[in-house]
Parts: structure tokens; sequence; C-alpha cells
């Protein structure tokens, strides 16, 4: 049984090697502690350049949570098992439309504020209500390219395969509120 090779440019490699040297910077995993910081903290800007950045990066980047914040509900998400998008909103530290626009942010989508561009009944008519419910999702509008727009409480959540399958359509993922999709239910079938 061979070991799996791991690729590592230099630099990593030196970062490895003053993890396990002392380094002050590295907490256990390899995370390293904001410099400057007056507490112990994680170095949230570590994450900035990702290809799909971190949820919490976007949200500290936009200033709509503290670093302190994030820290708790990054701690309380990983005891309780709930997202941490799910706990910031629960403790009131975040709104909904904050997490939906800083969502698309990450996925690479469009928000669309669903209050003030209310949905097609026609398209919405289109999907089942158990389909809607288990993907959260309510479809918006049909687009100039014969497609169908479909809003989404959580990217990471939705077959679009599937999507497409079931309206007979293409399928364009936005991202909106979740309780102004659950409300928005009550146009699907």
């Amino acid at each position: 049984m061979s070991t799996p090779r791991v690729i590592t440019s230099v630099a990593q490699r030196a970062d490895i090697g003053r993890m396990g040297s002392g380094d002050n910077r590295y907490v256990g995993g390899g995370l390293r502690l904001a410099s400057g910081a007056t507490a112990p903290r994680l170095d949230h800007g570590y994450f900035e350049t990702e290809v799909r950045p971190m949820l919490g990066a976007i949200l500290l980047k936009k200033g709509w949570i503290s670093n302190d914040k994030l820290d708790a509900g990054l701690e309380a998400a990983r005891i309780s098992g709930m997202r941490l998008g799910e706990t910031l909103l629960a403790r009131g530290w975040l709104f909904e439309p904050e997490l939906a626009a800083a969502l698309a942010e990450q996925f690479g989508l469009r928000y669309v504020d669903l209050v003030r561009h209310p949905l097609d009944p026609g398209a919405a008519r289109l999907l089942p209500l158990e389909v809607g419910r288990r993907m959260f999702a309510v479809p918006v509008r049909f687009t100039d390219s014969g497609a169908i727009e479909v809003a989404v409480g959580d990217p990471s959540d939705v077959d679009v395969d599937g999507l497409e399958q079931i309206l007979g359509r293409r399928v364009e993922i936005v991202v909106g509120e979740r309780s102004v999709i659950q409300d928005a239910w009550r146009y699907l079938r």
C-alpha cells in the first residue's frame, strides 16, 4: 500500500515546517492566528483569495459582522451542527438579505430581492411544492433566452439537473432570502 503524494510549494513546506516548530502563529491543524490581534483569534483574512471564498471572509469584508462575532458563530455552529449563516441569523448578528447576498457572492451567483421584484406566478406554478420545499427553491421568472430563473435559499442544497428535468427548461440559479422563498411557496402547485 503506497502513501498518497501531496504536492506542496517551497513556501508551503516552510509553513508546514514552522507549524511544528513552536511558531506561535499556528494552532492545531495549521490554522493561522491573526497578527496584531489583542487576543488570540483565527486569521479569517487568510481565506479571502480562495476560488470560492469562505462565507465568514465575505461577511467580514463587507463589514456585516466583526471578527469576534465570526469566531463565536463558528464555535456555536461547530457545537450545534448548524450552518454558519443559520447560526449568525439565530443570534441576531446578521440579517437575512445580507446572508443571501453573501451566499450569492460566495457561489458567483446573482442575488435577487423577491420583495422588490416579485415573482411571476406562472413560472412559480411549474414547480411542485414538495420539490420547492426540499430544495428551498421557487421559480422567479422566465428569461429572454427561454430559461427559467429559480431563487434558492442556499445554492449548495440545489440539484440543478433535477430542476431542469422537472421544469423542462434550462435553469438559472439566483439566491434569495429563505423567508421570502418560503412565503412564495403559496404559488407552487
